[in-house]
C-alpha cells in the first residue's frame, strides 16, 4: 500500500484535534473554532479532518493525562490519540513525561506477540475500553447505512506510539481494515512486536526529531558511545532493551538547521530512512536543543 497525501493531511488534522481534549471533552465550538494555521491561513481541524458528525472523546489515567477521540469522517472511522499534554496542567504534564520514560518492556499478551513500552501500553489500556465501545457504536451506525468502513488510527508524538499499540489491540475486536498514520512518534515495541505487526502504517518523521529515535534500536544502542561525554553521563539511563520501528518511514527534511548534513539514506528491509543516528548525534553534539523542540512540533500539512 502506498502513502496517500490526501489521507495524511486528514490524519494530521485529527491528530491536532486530539490536543483540544480537556477532562474528557472537546471544546463546545470544536466544529468551527480556529485551531491551526498553515502558511498564514487559519483553519479548523474538525473540518480539515472531514468529520461528518459528532466526535466522541475520552480520557484516562491519573489526572486524565491520556486521551483519545473517535468519529466518522468522509474517509472512514478515525481514532486519534493525544500526544504528551498532561491534560493542560503542570502536574499532569510531569506525570505524562514520567509515563513516557517508563521504557521497560512489558509482554503484549494477550493482544499480540512481542513486548511493548510499558508506559505507552499503560496509557492505551486506560482508555482502551472506551475507544473500543465508541468504535463499535460508530461501526453499527455505518452498518445501518450499508457502509463498510476503513478504520484509521492516528496520533502525534506519544499519541503515535499509542496508535500503534491501539491498532493491534483493536484488531482483536473488529474485522474492518485498520490503517495507521503517525507523526513524530517514538517506537512502541520490540522486534517481535514489529514482525507480527502486519498493519499498513505510515510514519511521518522530521529529520533531527530525536523523539522518533526513542527508545533506541539495536543499531542506535551500539552507536551511543559516539555521544562522548553525554553518553558517559547518561549511560545509566540509556540501558533499555532494543526497540524497532513499525511500518514505512517517510522522512520530512527540514530546510534549515540541519548543520549542512543529511541522514544516511540507506534503504534496508525495515525501510529505516532515519535510522542513521544523525538526529540524536547532531542535536546533542551541536547543543542546539531548540532545533529539537522546533522539529518535534513540525507542521506536517
Amino acid at each position: 500500500m502506498k502513502e496517500d497525501k490526501y489521507i495524511k493531511d486528514i490524519m494530521w488534522a485529527a491528530s491536532k484535534l486530539a490536543y483540544s481534549i480537556v477532562d474528557g471533552k472537546l471544546p463546545e465550538d470544536y466544529k468551527t473554532r480556529i485551531d491551526y494555521k498553515y502558511q498564514g491561513k487559519e483553519g479548523n481541524c474538525y473540518q480539515k479532518a472531514e468529520f461528518t458528525g459528532d466526535v466522541y472523546s475520552c480520557t484516562g489515567g491519573i489526572g486524565n493525562i491520556h486521551a483519545g477521540l473517535a468519529g466518522i469522517s468522509k474517509v472512514g472511522i478515525i481514532i486519534s490519540l493525544r500526544g504528551t499534554d498532561g491534560n493542560e496542567t503542570e502536574t499532569g504534564n510531569f506525570l505524562d513525561w514520567i509515563n513516557n520514560f517508563l521504557a521497560i518492556q512489558a509482554p503484549f499478551a494477550p493482544y499480540g506477540r512481542g513486548s511493548v513500552h510499558f508506559g505507552f501500553l499503560n496509557a492505551v489500556l486506560s482508555i482502551k475500553d472506551a475507544i473500543i465501545i465508541k468504535t463499535k457504536r460508530l461501526l453499527r451506525n455505518l452498518g445501518d447505512e450499508g457502509k463498510i468502513s476503513v478504520i484509521y488510527i492516528t496520533g502525534h508524538s506519544k499519541g503515535g506510539a499509542m496508535a500503534a499499540i491501539m491498532a493491534k489491540i483493536l484488531q482483536n475486536y473488529v474485522r474492518n481494515q485498520i490503517i495507521v498514520y503517525t507523526f513524530g512518534a517514538p517506537r512502541a515495541g520490540d522486534d517481535i512486536f514489529r514482525r507480527y505487526y502486519l498493519l499498513p502504517h505510515f510514519r511521518y518523521e522530521s529529520f533531527l526529531d530525536i523523539i522518533c529515535h526513542l527508545s533506541f534500536s539495536q543499531q542506535e544502542s551500539e552507536l551511543l558511545p559516539r555521544l562522548g561525554l553525554f553518553y558517559e553521563m547518561m549511560s545509566p539511563f540509556l540501558a533499555f532493551p532494543a526497540y524497532a520501528s513499525v511500518g514505512t518511514g517517510i522522512c520530512i527534511y527540514k530546510p534549515r538547521g540541519n548543520y549542512g548534513l543529511l541522514p544516511w539514506d540507506t534503504d534496508n528491509e525495515l525501510e529505516e530512512k532515519l535510522n542513521s543516528f544523525c538526529a540524536v548525534e547532531q542535536v546533542v553534539q551541536g547543543g542546539d536543543f531548540q532545533i529539537f523542540a522546533e522539529v518535534h512540533g513540525y507542521d506536517y500539512y
